[in-house]
């Protein structure tokens, strides 16, 4: 790998870890520069690395959370216990069907989410209403991103915490809180699950976790400044690159 492409794949990394936990899709940009770099690489093991690399910055950056601000437990507490075992079953549909016949459902969503969240000047600045933290609501969320984790993939992060905020009626900061540490319990999983299996080129994620951990911890302290604006901006870029990214996909 030559000088420029590592730079590349260094600047990327930093990039991803920021997003990871401000808005998510960090993956969105990590995994195609992978592919760039790495052509003959099995996408498996992309993943499989860049869940490895991701989780030190997640894990920093969730601890800043923890410490500086007050994260809905209830609520990221049941989301995370529906979400692991909904994206074990959402892998196993995956298996059996293939994922592109969700391509076009998925779109639409993501496209009225997207509209939802960049035509709202005041979204997320602030709780409409009681937030709902526990009952049904986290569990269903998590149910279905999991199922969407498994089944479909990128993104979940993003769209995690959009249900957040519109459903639960968490503001943006407390969503992209909750988000990153359900995200975290998720992470955790996937990548015990691919080291177990092999699929992690364990030497070029420890290189690259330093800039992930840089960005992520970045990123943290972008969220504890409680800048709507900008955390609405960085969440609408991530949904169109994931939107771009499924119509790639369908090309």
């Amino acid at each position: 790998m030559s000088a420029v492409d590592q730079a590349l794949l260094f600047v990327t990394t930093f990039v991803a870890g920021l997003l990871n936990v401000t808005v998510g899709g960090g993956g969105l940009l990590q995994i195609p520069v992978l592919m760039l770099l790495l052509p003959r690489t099995p996408v498996a093991v992309l993943v499989g690395t860049v869940k490895l690399l991701g989780f030190p910055g997640l894990a920093a950056a969730s601890a800043t959370y923890v410490r500086k601000l007050e994260p809905a437990w209830p609520l990221i507490l049941r989301a995370a216990l529906a979400e692991i075992p909904f994206a074990i079953a959402g892998a196993r549909i995956a298996t059996l069907l293939n994922p592109a016949i969700a391509r076009p459902i998925v779109l639409a969503v993501l496209t009225i989410m997207a509209a939802y969240v960049l035509f709202r000047p005041h979204f997320g600045e602030g709780a409409v209403r009681i937030p709902r933290l526990t009952g049904p609501t986290p569990f269903i969320i998590g149910a279905a991103l999991g199922l969407y984790e498994g089944f479909l993939g990128s993104g979940s992060g993003t769209i995690l915490i959009v249900l957040f905020v519109g459903v639960s009626g968490l503001t943006l900061v407390g969503a992209s809180v909750a988000s990153a540490l359900v995200t975290l319990a998720g992470v955790a999983a996937a990548m015990i699950t691919f080291l177990f299996a092999g699929s992690v080129l364990v030497g070029l994620a420890l290189k690259m976790m330093v800039f992930n951990v840089a960005g992520a911890l970045i990123g943290a302290r972008l969220v504890m400044l409680k800048n709507n604006v900008l955390l609405r901006r960085l969440l609408g870029t991530a949904l169109v690159l994931l939107i771009a990214r499924l119509v790639w996909d369908m090309m």
